[in-house]
């Protein structure tokens, strides 16, 4: 039996944790290519980015990979197919392997059991953010560029009104009702008997100046005042220092501390 061989698969997922614009560096500086390639990869369809290796040596690029942040998988290759004798059968699912990212000790690809394995089913995938998810032949048509008439603008001095004259509406015309007035001649009065000033009035007042500490109060006007019976009180003053009964706050003794006292003596 010969020995197995694998590909190492690319779909455009990044490792949980990793910036996308990281990634896309860590693999142009890996493969040596421009940035265009490397965006050509996150496209979601799957990608070889190696075939028709050993298992050790696709493992260390797997390694690679994943520690850059690439989630790559490591299929087993397809087996070519004689030059004599072309198959006219549908091409044949081939088994793969997924690697975890977070684990350190991912298992080793395994060959095919046998030479025709059964079809599995198709695997899906998340396509990166900012991915296309449709090929370049069913990306809808551009839209065409709109055309923009703009002879009618033109550019004017930063200072100044924006607007010609004929542009500028007038002002409104305040609509001022004149009376009709007439020029007096020199010396007439010109108020008439209706508006007299007080010094040409006639007004005949009965009052009078009272004299100085006088009522100015009748005594039909002046207000009733009903005196209010106090009884015979029984109180009186106390002595100044008495206790009245007042509350009293708490007060804190005070406990000195006097360890540190002594009395010296006279002589």
């Amino acid at each position: 039996m010969s020995t197995p061989e694998y590909d190492i698969i690319f779909r455009g997922d990044i490792v949980f944790g990793h910036q996308l614009a990281e990634v896309k560096l860590k693999l142009q500086q890996l493969f040596k290519v421009d940035a265009a390639k490397v965006d050509a990869l996150f496209t979601g369809r799957p990608v070889p980015l190696k075939r028709k290796l050993d298992e050790a040596t696709a493992n260390k690029y797997r390694e690679v990979l994943i520690k850059a942040g690439a989630q790559v998988e490591v299929c087993v290759s397809a087996p070519s197919a004689p030059a004599s004798a072309p198959s006219q059968q549908p091409p044949v699912a081939r088994p793969r392997v997924n690697i975890d990212a977070s684990s350190t000790n991912a298992p080793a690809p395994v060959a095919a059991s046998s030479p025709s394995p059964a079809p599995l089913a198709p695997v899906w995938s998340i396509a990166p953010a900012g991915a296309d998810l449709l090929p370049a032949a069913q990306r809808p048509a551009a839209p065409p560029p709109v055309a923009v008439d703009i002879s009618g603008l033109s550019l004017r001095a930063q200072s100044g009104n924006l607007l010609d004259a004929s542009e500028v509406a007038p002002p409104p015309i305040a609509q001022v009702t004149v009376p009709k007035l007439e020029v007096a001649e020199l010396g007439a009065t010109l108020a008439d008997e209706n508006h007299l000033p007080l010094a040409q009035l006639d007004i005949e007042l009965d009052w009078e100046i009272a004299e100085a500490g006088a009522d100015l109060l009748r005594a039909e006007e002046r207000p009733l005042v009903v005196p209010v019976a106090v009884g015979p009180v029984d109180f009186g003053l106390a002595p100044a220092g008495s206790d009245l009964g007042q509350l009293k706050p708490k007060v804190q003794p005070l406990n000195p501390d006097i360890s540190g006292l002594r009395l010296a003596d006279p002589s």
